[in-house]
């Protein structure tokens, strides 16, 4: 499991990273698909720049998976405070 201080941008990132390996796409292919630089799509693929909803999409679309599916293949790290009811 990974450590909990990954935020979900991180492990989205490094997610969307493994498949575009997987695929064989360069950072240049994607940086070019997407219309930003390689600079640009380097510090998304290493999570420094949060990913937007509609770049995520982009994303998804080039890498032809569905958004539910990429989110579902991280797992997000579990909060550490537990949720009670109120006794109001």
């Amino acid at each position: 499991m990974l450590p909990e201080t990954i935020s979900p941008t991180e492990l989205i990132a490094t997610k969307i990273r493994t498949l575009r390996r997987n695929r064989e796409y360069s950072q240049d292919y994607m940086a070019l698909m997407l219309h930003i630089s390689q600079n640009a799509y380097s510090r998304l693929e290493n999570g420094k720049t949060p990913i937007t909803i509609d770049r995520y999409y982009e994303i998804c679309q080039i890498l032809q998976v569905k958004p539910a599916e990429l989110m579902d293949l991280v797992e997000l790290p579990k909060p550490k405070a537990v949720w009670r009811r109120s006794s109001f």
